[in-house]
């Protein structure tokens, strides 16, 4: 699939709408890894089906969700 700018934009303004955290690191948590997005503190969780254009998880376990929080002090999206 091919994104315009439009797409990112609305994609953005979600996830803006959803928190006023801006990330400094993105960690993409593989299987076995998703424990570590509930540890984030003050977090805020978007459902993938929320972010336009946002591909849904098709991994039998992953929770399809955006999460945004601190870890150890620094604001970080974990998928």
């Amino acid at each position: 699939m091919t994104y315009t700018h439009a797409d990112y934009e609305q994609a953005v303004a979600v996830i803006r709408s959803r928190t006023s955290l801006q990330p400094v690191v993105g960690l993409v948590l593989g299987s076995g890894l998703g424990g570590l997005a509930d540890t984030l503190e003050d977090r805020v969780a978007i459902p993938y089906h929320d972010i336009p254009g946002w591909p849904q998880s098709t991994v039998v376990g992953h929770s399809g969700q955006l999460v945004i929080g601190y870890l150890e002090g620094k604001v970080v999206v974990a998928q």
